[in-house]
């Protein structure tokens, strides 16, 4: 599992942590589109991420979180994210 804290300025509420985990990939039942899933938390929120190998599904899971922390906590963040394009594009 890979683990990254990550800490909120600025957001009117003082400063918290926002955790983010990466868990280790599984192969998904062979009737999916995708055959590998890592499931990911951001802030306590797991959502299962999918790749075409173990490690695309980590890379996925990375990009789908830093979408999530951009989106919602925007320059708040220490240390900071870039901007990334929405999913999908």
């Amino acid at each position: 599992m890979i683990e990254l804290v990550f800490k909120v300025t600025g957001d009117g509420s003082g400063s918290r942590d926002i955790l983010v985990r990466i868990h280790e990939p599984t192969r998904t039942p062979p009737d999916k589109n995708w055959p590998w899933a890592v499931p990911v938390d951001v802030d306590g929120r797991r959502n299962d991420v999918y790749g075409v190998d173990p490690l695309d599904a980590i890379e996925n899971g990375a990009r789908h979180a830093a979408i999530v922390l951009r989106e919602i906590h925007g320059d708040a963040l220490d240390p900071p994210l870039e901007p990334r394009m929405k999913e999908g594009q």
